[in-house]
Parts: C-alpha cells; structure tokens; sequence
C-alpha cells in the first residue's frame, strides 16, 4: 500500500516539475511568508518563537517549489514509521510552541497550560521512545500508528472532560452572581423608593 502511495506521489511530482508557473506562484508565497514574518519581528508584532516557525515554514514552501523532486524523494525514502515519529515530534513542539506563547502573550492560567505541556509532552515520549506503546499495541492488537493515536485521543478526551467541569463550574458561579446582582438591584431600588416617599422636611 505505501509503495503504491509514493508511486502515486512520484508521478504527480513529475507533473509538477513541468508545471513552472505554479512552481513560480508556490515560491513567491514562501517568500512572501518569511518577508512578512521578518517584518512584523523587526516591529516586534511577534516573538522569537513564533517568527523561527513562520520563517521555517516559509523556507519549505521555498525549498519545495524550487526542486521538488529531490524534496519528495528524500520523504518517500525515509522509512514510514520514521516519518510519523518526526511528525509527532513537531506536532508536540508545536503544541509546546502554542501553549509557551500564550502563557507569555495572553496569561494563560498554569493548570491549563501544564494541560497542554503534558499532552505535547505525551506525543513526545511516543515520538521518541516507540517501545513506551509497545504493551498497549500488544494488549490492544494496534499498529504502532493506530495505538499512538488512540493514546492521543484518550488523553485529549481527559483534557476536554477537565475543561467540562471547569466551564460547568464557571456557569454556575455566573449564575450566583447574577441572582446576587439581582438582589442588590431589586434592595436598591426599594432603598429608591423609600426615599422618594419620606417627606422632604424630614431631617
């Protein structure tokens, strides 16, 4: 099946070598990526972290249209389950990347963010070291593709579920506040009225 995959991606590379317009087209929008990115870094719009991942993606789009043959050649040509271990690898960076900025950039509260530190920090330890699903693929009967991504789902399903409570807990604190708020409102006003009826030679 994957030796049918590449074959089919191969032939369509060799389309696209022939193809120079859209070769043309797909660099300038890399080039464009990293001249925006280093623009808005030099008027400190975004950070160092932020601008390395723009730049990086903007030189594989470059790269990619450039010579694409050498560019997929060298993808189908690496070994499957390395190529899924890398992805997972820049997933959990990405997720790390994500949460730091948010922490540093919108406050992000350090119960939510050691959330998403732990789930990146999960797709790392099964990106690096793929023996720590080894039992769970030989209980489950998975392949190691199949168990990683159902570790994934299991974990953000935990996440979610944590976020349920603490979104269920926030209504209900919205809704005492509210009924509290109503009562001083509903207090006030019959402070309002009582005044109003209190005769004006009373001292």
């Amino acid at each position: 099946m994957n030796s049918e995959v590449n074959d089919f991606v191969t032939q369509l590379i060799a389309h696209w070598e022939s193809a120079a317009l859209a070769r043309v087209v797909v660099g300038l929008v890399g080039a464009g990526i990293i001249a925006i990115t280093l623009r808005a870094r030099s008027r400190g719009k975004v950070s160092g972290p932020i601008t390395c991942l723009w730049v990086l993606l903007g030189a594989i789009v470059v790269l990619f249209a450039s010579n694409p043959q050498n560019f997929i050649t060298t993808v189908i040509r690496t070994d499957y389950l390395t190529r899924v271990r890398i992805m997972l690898g820049l997933l959990s960076f990405l997720v790390l990347l994500i949460t730091w900025e948010t922490v540093r950039s919108t406050h992000l509260k350090e119960r939510y963010a050691l959330l998403w530190v732990a789930t990146a920090v999960i797709v790392l330890v099964c990106a690096l070291f793929p023996q720590a699903v080894d039992l769970f693929r030989a209980v489950a009967g998975m392949s190691y593709v199949t168990a990683v991504v159902s570790v994934m789902f299991t974990f953000l399903l935990l996440v979610a579920f944590h976020f349920s409570i603490t979104m269920s807990s926030m209504e209900l604190k919205q809704c005492k506040t509210a009924q509290r708020i109503a009562i001083l409102e509903a207090r006030l006003l019959e402070v309002e009225n009582a005044l109003r009826e209190m005769p004006d030679d009373v001292s």
